[in-house]
């Protein structure tokens, strides 16, 4: 169902063409009204990425290029390259990494910096032209955004939602020059923000294991682990002993006699509101890595009979069941043998992936587009937690024409594992908080995962994650599968803009089934303000919202 929002505002881009599809996507995580430049139209706002159109009618326009561009030397503006490796540029209480090229622009030998205030880097500058407004920026905004969503950004900027501070400096500046425009945020209606409560089911049955990596490994962790986490003040007593007694317990657990501890996935709908499980479908199939090799630590020990009595208990309820993929990551034939093997378990024509250790390379997207699914949410770090892609939003990777990425921002295994950041349950919460700080900031979806075995002896980081999901709840956010949120961020990118009739009005069809409705947030341009953020809200007389709701849909005069 494709959703028209009628107004009377465009925002034109002018970039060259290799930019062209990051331009677009970053307009899908900034969905407003725009077009690419077109010669002769006058526009409200014009982005200039590399290139300026000579004949722009517009009263704003945003030059970015960390190049001395013909522009520069016009209205004798000194372009003065920065090494950006040292100190990173900022936007206020934000670091920016940046990871083209930096510039500082200079204009009448004066630094001034018309976005980001007291910073080293003087990285844009405003001047007047006539009655035109040229802010000049010393970086490629959609260089950037293609780095970040192709690439992503390296473990010690996984903090920063890049892509978030591009766009809301963007948005800003809109503001700010009381430029009107409306926006449909990644927000749903009535909450805060979305998130997803999976877990990637690697083990499933400590009595799969015996004399092997797995259970020597728990073995001592459990035991000699346990006493040094308790001295380091990651573990409490209480904790130590349910680990020594979990040891004691595993002949009975041989015999069947008792529950196995690590059969934990009923236990995680109870603690849920809303649970995605990845499960591997090939019993004792390592895979390959991208150099050839064989890990036989990769090969799961358990098959799908040996899950069917918990698969059905999820799906009763309403839970949904990914793939874990091992090889689909590199094959596009192994990716649709694997999608046939879930979808015969769940008779769900709409699958997604997340792959097993976070397998993935530049064209894996592809691979799993053409397989068939309906997203992958592998992009995240195995070593930290935060934004690889620099965004809190699902979006389309490159050359593919369905698949959605729902990139992954919180591991139970990154948080507290001793080779990665090895946390306490304190330090590990503060990381938490500031994660949902800024999903109160910019909304999107925050994607958890905790393991299958990390509730149950040797981690026991069943009350941090009871703690965390409570945070959650409190929040104010829309709990719901992977899958229903890929629908909903696909819903919304079917939003388009037009400009028939020159008073805003909003038509829409039913809302999908279950899924909350979107937003439409419009900035009148009356009034100068110096927070975007702080104009969140119906009462500010230069913004307004409307909620795309279906049947409880408020239409109402923008």
């Amino acid at each position: 169902m494709k959703h028209r929002y009628y107004g009377t505002n465009m925002i034109a881009v002018a970039t060259n063409p290799e930019h062209r599809a990051a331009a677009s996507e970053f307009f899908e995580l900034f969905k407003i009204a725009w077009e690419f430049y077109r010669s002769g139209e006058e526009y409200d706002a014009v982005i200039c990425c590399g290139i300026i159109p000579s004949d722009i009618r517009a009263s704003l326009v945003l030059v970015y290029a960390s190049d001395e561009l013909s522009f520069d030397r016009e209205h004798q503006l000194r372009v003065l390259q920065q090494d950006h490796s040292r100190e990173l540029p900022s936007y206020r209480r934000w670091r920016l990494p940046v990871y083209g090229g930096l510039a500082s622009i200079i204009c009448n030998g004066k630094r001034h910096d018309a976005i980001a205030g007291k910073t080293k880097y003087s990285i844009a500058t405003e001047i007047k032209v006539g009655a035109q407004s040229f802010i000049r920026i010393g970086y490629d905004l959609f260089a950037e955004v293609r780095h970040l969503l192709f690439k992503g950004q390296p473990a010690r900027f996984a903090h920063v939602p890049v892509i978030e501070i591009h766009i809301t400096i963007v948005r800003n500046i809109l503001v700010e020059h009381q430029i009107p425009f409306e926006e449909v945020p990644p927000v749903p209606a009535g909450y805060n923000f979305i998130v997803c409560l999976t877990h990637d089911v690697d083990h499933f049955a400590i009595r799969n294991h015996k004399c092997d990596h797995t259970m020597l490994g728990f073995l001592y962790r459990a035991s000699i682990g346990s006493m040094w986490e308790l001295l380091c003040g990651k573990k409490s007593l209480r904790q130590v002993a349910r680990n020594w007694l979990a040891i004691l317990s595993l002949p009975l657990i041989y015999l069947r006699i008792l529950p196995d501890f690590w059969s934990k996935l009923e236990r995680y709908l109870e603690l849920d509101h809303a649970s995605t499980f990845f499960i591997v479908p090939k019993k004792g199939e390592a895979g390959t890595t991208a150099g050839g090799a064989r890990l036989a630590r990769r090969a799961v020990r358990y098959d799908l009979s040996q899950l069917q009595t918990s698969l059905n208990e999820i799906l009763a309820h309403r839970g949904e069941i990914g793939v874990h993929g091992i090889d689909a990551w590199r094959d596009t034939a192994e990716a649709r043998k694997e999608r046939e093997q879930i979808q015969a378990l769940t008779h769900n024509p709409e699958v997604g992936v997340r792959m097993h250790w976070l397998f993935f390379d530049s064209e894996s997207a592809g691979k799993l587009d053409e397989a068939g699914f309906l997203y992958d949410s592998t992009v995240g770090y195995n070593e930290t937690v935060g934004y690889r892609a620099g965004t809190t939003q699902a979006f389309r990777p490159f050359g593919t024409k369905r698949l959605l990425e729902l990139p992954l921002h919180i591991m139970d295994t990154a948080l507290f594992y001793p080779a990665h950041l090895n946390l306490s349950p304190k330090q590990a919460m503060m990381r938490v908080n500031d994660m949902v700080d800024n999903m109160r900031q910019f909304g999107g979806l925050l994607m958890v995962n905790w393991h299958d075995r990390s509730i149950a002896p040797e981690r026991l980081w069943d009350d941090f994650y009871a703690e965390l999901v409570e945070k959650l709840e409190s929040a104010g956010v829309w709990f719901c599968t992977a899958a229903e949120a890929a629908r909903w961020f696909r819903r919304r990118r079917e939003v388009t803009f037009g400009t028939n009739g020159s008073e805003a009005a909003l038509a829409s069809g039913r809302s999908e089934a279950g899924l909350p409705g979107l937003r439409i947030r419009s900035y009148h341009g009356e009034q100068r303000s110096q927070s975007c953020a702080a104009k969140d809200r119906p009462t500010d007389p230069s913004f307004s919202e409307v909620l795309l709701d279906g049947a409880k849909e408020i239409a109402r005069a923008i």
